[in-house]
């Protein structure tokens, strides 16, 4: 059984991370049967061509699935081994924090409310770029506390190397710079440390750990960050912040909605130093993408790394029963992790398996049967041939790359003359030049949408049939089978560039 907060420990590990151990098979589980994620898939296709950086992200993503890889092949744990690292990393660095700033049940609480919490946990040991830059920002947000408190050019320094490595993880990371300076600068009893020279000296440290995207950016005309700026901006889509916030209120805290509603309003009225610091983590980044939401829909992971000051603050509010919304939690804790538990369960076995009436995600599922498909229509190529997937965004291209475990030969949507992301750099269309192509197009309506532009590259193009999904189960929502077309293309011409 696991643990109480108050129990004594057996082996001397303190009750937080017993409660970690506890809960770890689980975690490991999810990883290992998962169906790997289109953004996976995607990543995994940059681990497979290592860089400085890319247009996307930056690049620990990518070296953290290389990594893993080596450790454990190109499956589902081998693209999340390192992001599980990272995720259990997170979880021991918020914890010591907390402790340090709440005392020791505040840390049981802590571990409990990362790890239960649906989109913190998925996401953090996952292949995606947040799952590092979780484990870099809870690090950044200690030794920053640290070094403020103490003044320890050595805690300056960790904590400089600590941000390098989240702006290696996520350009996002940048807003801990704001936050950390609107702390000091608010601060009566801190704002001397903007007078010492150690906060800049570990900008400096950042800024040297983060050399490697500013090099590929310098010698790709700075792609990324115009891609990540201007042209996130330039893709207005109609006001959405009412979508932001529900979306920001329900993800994160499916069941302790009110316990982080009640411990928000507290870090508002809160003079403490420790919980103004808290305050000021969360604020900047969460802000900034409200008002991104007013032009555009932004991502619902964008703003999740300024959700940790809270749930350290939601522990310290658990641990000290504060209000009657913390005494509830505090008396219903064994509900909240029984009901939480089975919430985690149920996702990886519907993910897996699929549960009766509710509709299986789309991303995963029914790649292995277009490979399958994919490589049969290939026989007889000349050796040269590639593939090329057509389908959303990076979705088809790199769910085809790794069904296939071909990432070198499989081939986006910038060989018909439309954006293709990071495969844009992979591919020059004019090597392809001649050859042939075994091609998959992901759904019916883009099937006809690209016939015109795929008769206009390819000198001759023969159908070779369809590839029907089915959805699974009966749901509650009609759920159409998905449908991939392929073609073989013959006699590539790569369209004209300018």
């Amino acid at each position: 059984m696991p643990p109480t907060a108050d129990s004594a420990s057996a082996r001397g590990l303190p009750d937080w991370a017993r409660w970690l151990l506890a809960l770890l098979p689980v975690r490991i589980l999810l990883a290992a049967i998962a169906p790997v994620l289109p953004e996976e898939a995607y990543h995994w296709n940059f681990a497979r061509h290592l860089d400085w950086s890319y247009l996307d992200h930056p690049p620990m993503i990518a070296w953290a699935i290389a990594v893993g890889r080596l450790v454990a092949g190109d499956t589902p744990f081998g693209i999340r081994l390192v992001p599980l690292v990272f995720s259990v990393g997170s979880s021991i660095v918020l914890a010591r924090f907390t402790r340090r700033l709440y005392g020791e049940v505040a840390a049981v609480w802590a571990i409990l409310l990362f790890t239960l919490s649906p989109i913190p946990l998925v996401v953090s040991e996952a292949g995606f770029p947040d799952s590092p830059l979780l484990f870099f920002w809870s690090l950044t947000l200690a030794l920053s506390w640290e070094a403020v408190e103490s003044g320890s050019p050595r805690a300056w320094l960790a904590a400089g190397a600590s941000l390098g490595g989240a702006m290696l993880s996520k350009y996002t990371a940048v807003l801990l710079v704001p936050s950390l300076f609107l702390y000091l600068a608010l601060s009566a009893r801190d704002r001397r440390r903007l007078a010492s020279p150690w906060p800049y000296v570990a900008g400096g440290v950042a800024l040297l750990v983060f050399l490697p995207v500013l090099y590929w950016n310098w010698t790709h005309g700075w792609a990324s960050f115009l891609f990540q700026s201007k042209e996130r901006l330039d893709e207005s889509h109609g006001f959405a912040l009412g979508r932001y916030l529900r979306a920001q209120a329900l993800a994160p805290f499916t069941l302790t909605l009110p316990l982080a509603a009640v411990t928000l309003v507290r870090l508002v009225r809160s003079q403490q130093p420790h919980e103004r610091f808290l305050l000021a983590f969360f604020l900047p980044m969460f802000l900034l993408f409200a008002a991104i939401s007013c032009a555009r829909p932004p991502h619902i992971l964008w703003p999740l790394a300024s959700y940790l000051s809270v749930i350290v603050a939601m522990a310290g509010m658990a641990a000290e029963r504060t209000g009657a919304v913390a005494a509830f939690y505090a008396r219903a804790r064994g509900w909240l992790v029984g009901v939480s538990g089975l919430l985690l369960v149920g996702v990886g076995v519907h993910l897996v398996w699929f549960l009766p009436l509710f509709s299986p995600l789309q991303g995963p599922y029914g790649w292995k049967e277009v490979a399958d498909a994919a490589r049969t229509a290939r026989t007889g190529l000349p050796d040269s041939a590639f593939y090329l997937g057509l389908g959303r965004k990076y979705t088809c291209t790199s769910q085809l790359a790794y069904q296939l475990r071909l990432p070198l030969e499989v081939h986006g949507a910038n060989l018909i003359g439309a954006k293709a992301l990071q495969y844009g750099y992979w591919a020059d269309p004019r090597q392809l030049q001649g050859r042939d192509a075994v091609i998959v197009v992901e759904g019916e309506g883009r099937a006809k949408e690209t016939s015109d532009e795929l008769e206009r590259v390819f000198r001759s193009l023969e159908p070779k049939g369809e590839v029907v999904v089915p959805v699974g189960r009966a749901t509650l929502l009609p759920s159409p089978p998905l449908k991939f077309h392929l073609y073989i293309g013959r006699g590539y011409r790569p369209p004209p560039f300018p």
